[in-house]
């Protein structure tokens, strides 16, 4: 997916395709950094976007990436919505005129609005589609872009036992979660003996 304009941030390193030995891969991703703790915003969703940009990226912000400046705006940060679901709004950041490459979800705490859930784009996972909405246990899921399937593991970290797998398609509900690991997020599945990574699963209604 490319956008009109957006950034190459680094960070996190690629995810690798999280394949089952039985679905003929057994990759697995490699550990990422840790994450920088995004800061509270106060105001609209907008100026809490603008804040996290300017304070945690330490770049300069254009709002929409549609209405970026090839004279003025080279090298700056902007946005592209892509979607609202349950008071949450999500966001494609990227450096203007280039592919996005960084998730960032937005919801309120306090009437305040702030960066609830990040997620870098990688050469890995970009192709998963929908929206990473945050996750909660209980809710029905879909495992996308897992080609073929993803690896159920005995716990929540890569270096542990692949016992089952999770083919592309399939539903699945989430029991307890989540958990971190090698700086992943991981859910248990209800009925399977194992964990997942978060990144290949979406709400059925965002999964396109």
């Amino acid at each position: 997916m490319v956008f009109t304009a957006r950034p190459l941030l680094s960070g996190l390193a690629g995810l690798l395709m999280l394949l089952s030995l039985a679905c003929g891969g057994g990759g697995d991703p490699e550990p990422t950094p840790e994450p920088t703790a995004a800061p509270l915003g106060s105001g609209p969703a907008d100026q809490a976007l603008a804040l996290y940009v300017e304070t945690t990226l330490d770049k300069d912000f254009v709002e929409d990436c549609s209405t970026a400046d090839a004279q003025r705006d080279v090298g700056k940060i902007c946005s592209v919505f892509r979607g609202e679901r349950e008071g949450l709004r999500a966001y494609v950041l990227g450096q203007t005129f280039s592919e996005g490459l960084q998730w960032a979800i937005l919801g309120q705490n306090g009437g305040q609005w702030s960066v609830v859930h990040s997620l870098q784009l990688t050469s890995e996972n970009r192709g998963v589609p929908g929206i990473p909405w945050p996750l909660r246990v209980g809710v029905d899921l879909v495992v996308v872009g897992a080609d073929p399937c993803v690896n159920v593991r005995e716990g929540p970290a890569l270096n542990q036992k692949a016992v089952d797998s999770i083919c592309d398609g399939a539903t699945v509900r989430l029991g307890s979660g989540p958990a971190p690991g090698d700086n992943f997020q991981w859910w248990q599945i209800e009925g399977r003996t194992g964990w997942v990574v978060a990144d290949y699963l979406r709400y059925p209604d965002a999964a396109q």
